[in-house]
């Protein structure tokens, strides 16, 4: 069976949009679409927030070009589900060249994520039976596009340990476009993610004025990791009503987007 090519893939949609609109835009819209699409299939205290921006969002852009935002959606799910081993949306970035566009914004390249994460690695040692912990909690400050955590989650899962169950992962950046592309990616990837917009050395982790995106599957284990969130104002506001199955998750958010337009 012939391999797909998701990039060459994802790229005949994406470059259809230059005829009309910046390649920059597309991208943050794009990636906006996607994580509101999956965060809102739970309802929260940000849905209708994220809700009212979306259709703002999508309402710049002509009908055929609406019609194309769920399949970038659809190609980056696949493209994650064949190989979860990667960082899909940081390729993209610098093979389209955004980072032009964002004063040379460089993100490490998933396979020295891969050894960092594999060399560090005590998972094992933190879910021993003497420690009493459940779950590991691992974070980055300065996540990026979350290849760090996409790697840490892979190299876990070769340690025969379920990350899906049994890792917590906390991912900052100070830029939007850069924490939605990780927001994507962690929730695609079944992970147990919060995803923080703010700045990491003057207001991190769960400052009031940060923006905090959970992933879907934080919020079907919410009862396991809620211990950590305890005291925060972003837990208490947290609204979990009717949690999607995961093997439904992404079809509705797909769903979600087509609906829209």
């Amino acid at each position: 069976m012939e391999k797909i090519d998701y990039e060459k893939e994802f790229l005949s949609i994406y470059n259809k949009f230059n005829q009309k609109y910046s390649k920059w835009e597309v991208w943050k819209d794009f990636l906006y679409l996607s994580a509101a699409s999956m965060a809102n299939t739970v309802k929260t205290a940000e849905w209708q927030q994220r809700e009212e921006r979306y259709l703002q969002t999508i309402g710049k852009y002509e009908k055929e070009y609406q019609e194309m935002m769920p399949n970038l959606f659809a190609v980056t799910a696949a493209a994650l589900d064949d190989n979860p081993e990667q960082d899909f949306l940081g390729k993209l970035y610098h093979r389209i060249g955004l980072e032009q566009e964002q004063k040379g914004q460089f993100f490490t390249p998933y396979h020295i994520c891969e050894f960092m994460s594999e060399i560090n690695y005590a998972g094992d040692e933190m879910l021993d039976a003497k420690t009493g912990k459940k779950y590991i909690t691992v974070s980055d400050p300065a996540c990026g596009a979350g290849a760090m955590l996409i790697a840490f989650a892979n190299t876990a899962r070769k340690h025969k340990i379920n990350y899906q169950d049994k890792v917590l992962f906390v991912a900052q950046d100070i830029d939007e476009t850069a924490m939605l592309m990780c927001y994507v990616q962690l929730s695609l990837l079944g992970c147990n993610a919060a995803v923080i917009r703010g700045d990491s050395l003057a207001k991190p982790g769960f400052h009031p004025d940060n923006d905090v995106w959970f992933t879907p599957m934080l919020y079907l284990k919410w009862e396991k990791f809620r211990g950590f969130f305890e005291g925060t104002e972003e837990a208490t506001q947290q609204i979990s009503m009717n949690p999607l199955d995961m093997k439904q998750f992404v079809e509705e958010a797909s769903g979600q987007m087509t609906l829209a337009i």
